[in-house]
């Protein structure tokens, strides 16, 4: 990618904004000019491409994706008592819209992959450590009909606050792309992505969105962790033409 995120810096107290996305922006490289046309490899790239199949893996992980998630149930499923950092001011952003904060359904999601063998070995093909990296983890984001993440820039600082480069987000589209799906990244739309697609983005720094407009369930997966040697080899050579192979 082109531009790269400071990690070293300071952090503003939360609790000194009622926005989220202040808060988020004011720690951001990102230009925030909407006339300023971004362009692919500017802040997300395509690693590679899977080769094999996953078809059957696929649609039964669709099918059993039925734990619909909000801002306040995206970390824990409503499971506990704990309250995600900064709820309060995320859910503030989605209600200056005119949006309805408990209301707005962002994805489905599925932490557990005993059942899914093909889709374990994917995410586990980037070498990424997990161990005991709080939050960490390898889960898939089944966005159905009507399902939109709103414009947002991650917080992942937490996962390794002493070297927070090492934290790394990873996304295996399942499918090829259909007209009404997208990702958007900065004001980038990328779409017309093939199943088997892996691709990164600058976590820290580029807002970005998803939404399906689309009649087709929309399956992805998406594992974060920290880099390794392995994790970086890849990295270091992006190229929409790379072909993984799983053995």
């Amino acid at each position: 990618m082109i531009y790269n995120t400071n990690y070293k810096k300071e952090f503003k107290d939360p609790n000194d904004f009622a926005s989220n996305w202040d808060w988020t922006a004011a720690h951001s490289e990102y230009h925030f000019d909407k006339n300023r046309l971004d362009r692919y490899g500017d802040w997300f790239e395509v690693l590679g491409r899977f080769s094999g199949d996953w078809q059957a893996e696929r649609d039964r992980l669709v099918t059993n994706s039925l734990t619909s998630i909000n801002w306040e149930t995206r970390k824990y499923y409503g499971d506990t008592d704990d309250v995600s950092p900064m709820l309060a001011q995320e859910e503030y952003d989605i209600a200056q819209g005119g949006g309805d904060p408990k209301g707005l359904m962002l994805t489905n999601m599925n932490d557990d992959w005993d059942d899914y063998p093909t889709l374990y070995k994917m995410m586990d093909y980037f070498g990424i450590e997990l161990g005991s990296v709080p939050g960490a983890k390898k889960r898939s984001h089944v966005q159905l009909t009507g399902q939109m993440f709103n414009y947002h820039i991650d917080k992942l600082w937490d996962r390794c606050p002493e070297d927070p480069e090492r934290v790394c987000r990873i996304t295996i589209m399942l499918d090829d792309w259909q007209p009404g799906q997208f990702y958007m990244y900065g004001n980038y739309v990328y779409s017309h992505w093939l199943a088997g697609e892996a691709h990164i983005f600058d976590w820290a720094s580029v807002p970005h969105a998803t939404a399906n407009a689309s009649n087709t369930p929309r399956a992805t997966l998406q594992v974060t962790g920290l880099k390794t040697d392995r994790t970086r080899e890849i990295l270091a050579n992006p190229s929409k033409d790379r072909v993984f192979k799983l053995d």
